[in-house]
């Protein structure tokens, strides 16, 4: 009786046990959603919308701002460059010298640069610096008050028409002076030009009208005397090109643009010069392509005035490329 009456409890406590089970979890439940919801009201969720749109603003200020600089600085620029086309060569070389020989005495005949601007020298040589008078000149550029900003040197021609050295021992001579230059003038660039071409030479094997008679190139007096030489040279070219001229093979019609035979291959030497460039680190200007005739006097060796006025481009372009307007 006792078993049945114990069984008979056991079967009733069991759905008690599972309803006290649920209402326990069912607390639960509760207990932890209210803790949520409380946590979420104590930190309330912030609305980003607002602060997105205030950088998004921000930003786009800033993208107007930048692309208005930039424009500015485009259009000063563009206002520099063609300020910088209407400047004279002399203008434009401000603060530059041209060094070297009698090819770079040109520059101030024609009156392409001013006298402060080249110093040359007739006859001087890489071959025989010292001897020729070349080292003088650079004695006189690096004791001046201010140093140039930049140094072009050409030169080489009498060293390759008179010396007769080969193309690696003028390299070698070359390469000693630009040393020597870097050295004195740490702060400046230098540039060095190709040797201009000779379309003749005189039966003696001396290049015709590469010098001037004078030595030193830089004294007022001579100044008169290369200017009358110069003008009767270039109106000796003019009277050449109504003609025909039998050495170089040329009529009067094409004289301007055909090209005369030439007399002396400095290819060899340009070449050299410009593997000399690579090595010491110095901006090569590379004239050799100016050969026309109309560039040319009649005697195939002096250059004109147009051969000066295209070379001073090349060494505008080669030292200033950032105001060339192509």
């Amino acid at each position: 009786m006792f078993e049945k009456n114990k069984e008979k409890m056991k079967e009733k406590m069991e759905p008690d046990k599972v309803l006290r089970f649920a209402i326990v979890a069912v607390i639960l439940l509760f207990l932890i959603g209210a803790l949520i919801i409380g946590t979420r009201m104590m930190n309330p969720r912030v609305d980003a919308t607002e602060g997105v749109k205030k950088l998004t603003e921000l930003e786009d200020a800033n993208v107007q701002k930048i692309d208005a600089k930039i424009q500015e600085l485009e259009q000063t620029e563009a206002d520099e460059a063609v300020a910088w086309k209407a400047k004279s060569a002399k203008e434009k070389m401000d603060g530059c010298i041209v060094l070297g020989d009698s090819t770079a005495l040109g520059f101030r005949q024609n009156d392409i640069l001013s006298k402060s601007q080249v110093k040359s020298k007739d006859g001087a040589t890489v071959s025989d610096a010292e001897g020729s008078g070349l080292n003088e000149l650079l004695t006189a550029v690096t004791e001046a008050e201010t140093a140039p900003q930049k140094l072009i040197l050409c030169i080489g021609r009498g060293d390759v028409a008179v010396s007769g050295e080969t193309a690696d021992a003028f390299a070698a001579n070359y390469k000693s002076f630009v040393e020597q230059v870097k050295a004195a003038l740490p702060d400046t660039k230098v540039y060095v030009c190709s040797i201009p071409a000779y379309l003749s030479l005189t039966s003696t094997g001396d290049a015709a009208g590469s010098a001037d008679s004078d030595t030193d190139s830089d004294s007022d007096a001579k100044d008169t005397t290369d200017n009358s030489d110069l003008k009767s040279s270039t109106d000796s070219k003019s009277s050449t090109d109504s003609k025909s001229n039998s050495d170089s093979d040329t009529s009067s019609d094409d004289s301007s643009s055909s090209k005369m035979s030439t007399a002396l291959d400095v290819t060899s030497y340009n070449e050299a010069l410009k593997a000399l460039c690579k090595e010491e680190k110095v901006k090569y200007v590379d004239t050799t392509d100016l050969t026309d005739a109309s560039y040319y006097g009649e005697d195939g060796s002096t250059m004109t005035k147009a051969y000066y006025e295209a070379c001073i481009n090349k060494i505008l372009e080669a030292a200033f490329r950032n105001y060339v307007i192509q």
